[in-house]
């Protein structure tokens, strides 16, 4: 086994919200009122940043790629969005300024795919540059996934041509996204889709979301993209990790790593990987410190 590239025993979805996002709050009330500059507010944030990872390391994730990045100046879906070349025009570059102001755009049903800008995938490099140059931490950057950005881009879009057509530009920016982040040396990356309005089983966003996993999964590991951690992937998405909610569902992974969801009862969660025989398959989903207790009782059986 390649331990470098081995996803975690021990993770968390995103890094808890008291450790980071609402220091991003509070800094960015500030900076709006004018009490502080950009400069002072990407100063504190970084330093945020490093204080959150170094928080999680010291409470059990210390594993490479056991810790996301999921550090946006407003929402992940933005954020994507602006990585993705989706909004934010022709430009390389999208001020902090506009991303404060972006809001997923209304009245898009039914439209034409947007023509895509060029992809932004540098904030991505410089979050995981600055945990290993600073902390020595390998952090795995997070993007929201197709789905998430269809139903909050694309509200309402069916599966006819618009829709195709919203296919064909996501599958390409988060191709060439991911090509770059395997360039750059990402092992790992976290796919999730968590964020925006949940949608119905077998709606219109999940086939045409489904048609876009299913195009970036059969990219070639570690060459054309890094290993993914699918958060919300439809069911058989052929990548590397899967959350899931129940030990039994951890037993239908195929070759996946099956991440088991601790959910509100860790300990309950880790006794029924036990018995059903995962404790060694089986990576675990909490708090840090819920998630590292949970992997000392599976080792210990």
């Amino acid at each position: 086994m390649d331990f470098a590239r081995a996803f975690p025993a021990a993770t968390t979805l995103s890094v808890p919200r008291e450790l980071l996002a609402d220091i991003r709050d509070a800094r960015v009330a500030k900076l709006l009122a004018g009490d502080i500059d950009e400069a002072e507010y990407e100063s504190d944030m970084r330093a945020a940043r490093l204080s959150a990872y170094r928080q999680l390391a010291d409470d059990g994730l210390y594993e490479p790629h056991a810790i996301p990045a999921d550090f946006a100046h407003g929402s992940v879906l933005v954020s994507t969005a602006i990585v993705l070349g989706l909004v934010g025009g022709s430009t390389s570059h999208v001020s902090l300024r506009a991303e404060l102001d972006l809001e997923a755009p209304a009245g898009l049903s039914g439209a034409a795919a947007p023509v895509a800008g060029p992809v932004r995938p540098g904030r991505l490099f410089d979050l995981r540059a600055e945990a290993h140059d600073e902390e020595g931490i390998d952090v795995r950057p997070v993007l929201a996934g197709p789905a998430s950005v269809l139903r909050a881009f694309a509200p309402g879009i069916a599966d006819d041509a618009a829709g195709q057509g919203w296919v064909d530009v996501l599958a390409s920016a988060y191709s060439e996204v991911l090509r770059l982040l395997a360039a750059d040396g990402t092992v790992w990356v976290q796919i999730d889709e968590r964020f925006g309005e949940p949608g119905e089983p077998g709606d219109a966003v999940g086939q045409l979301a489904g048609r876009v996993w299913e195009i970036i999964a059969n990219l070639e590991m570690d060459a054309a993209r890094p290993r993914i951690f699918a958060v919300g992937a439809p069911h058989g998405t052929a990548v590397e990790a899967v959350l899931v909610e129940t030990a039994e569902a951890a037993e239908q992974c195929g070759d996946a790593k099956a991440v088991l969801n601790l959910g509100d009862d860790p300990e309950a969660a880790t006794a029924a990987l036990i018995s059903v025989g995962a404790q060694f398959r089986t990576a675990v989903a909490g708090t840090a410190e819920e998630a590292r207790a949970a992997v000392l009782r599976l080792v210990m059986g």
